[in-house]
């Protein structure tokens, strides 16, 4: 069984988005952290034959039980930095039946959904598939069994995550291949870029709505 995992964290002003936040104001940045999760869940939906939105924190589960349906299920965060995080969850999705199991975030709301089916299709022959974001980490891991040693010592939050990484599937002996690259939204010129790409994606539903979300929000904004 193939299982899709997103990590996504609550809006709340101040702890999402802090450095586009630094630009646009915090309550804009969390409203706009809200759309890209509301969007990631809506356009993923169909990926995989499960999939699993591993929330932060816990106590929010009514919140964002309100931002499903029957597509997804909810699974909260366990504590640990986000190396200790990852490696739960693909303890639990392995542990629930999955014969591979992709991990993303919620950052990268316009991903083709074609690099997650690629994605999957490489972990028929590799052991370890990864999405290069372009700032050095990466949006998209997927493995086909647990292993927990791949996600210590990194120094995550850095643009070293993803070579870290390789270098530890390399001295893991793991088989990895790698999606292609993609962006994530981090800070104003993210956001920027985002906007002109649902501007270009007429023809995209979730890209006209996610496009008049966040052009809303931006309106009493300094510009981008």
């Amino acid at each position: 069984m193939d299982i899709l995992g997103m990590f996504a964290k609550y809006w709340r002003a101040g702890e999402v988005k802090t450095r586009l936040g630094a630009t646009i104001g915090l309550s804009a940045a969390a409203r706009v952290h809200h759309q890209l999760v509301r969007t990631s869940l809506q356009r993923f939906r169909k990926l995989g034959e499960d999939r699993v939105l591993v929330f932060s924190p816990p106590d929010q589960a009514e919140a964002f039980a309100g931002e499903v349906d029957d597509t997804w299920r909810l699974e909260p965060q366990t504590s640990g930095d986000l190396g200790a995080r990852i490696a739960h969850f693909f303890r639990f999705a392995f542990s629930a039946g999955a014969s591979r199991a992709l991990l993303i975030g919620s950052d990268s709301p316009s991903l083709p959904t074609a690099y997650l089916q690629q994605a999957f299709d490489l972990l028929r022959e590799n052991d370890v598939v990864l999405g290069p974001a372009e700032d050095g980490g990466y949006y998209l891991i997927g493995l086909k069994a647990p292993c927990e040693e791949l996600f210590a010592d990194i120094a995550w939050s850095t643009s070293d995550v993803l070579s870290q990484t390789l270098t530890r599937c390399e001295t893991l002996g793991l088989r990895t291949s790698q999606a292609p690259t993609w962006y994530d939204v981090d800070n104003r010129a993210d956001l920027k870029r985002l906007l002109a790409d649902l501007a270009r994606d007429d023809a995209n539903l979730d890209s006209r709505t996610l496009y008049t979300e966040l052009t809303t929000i931006l309106a009493d904004c300094p510009p981008l």
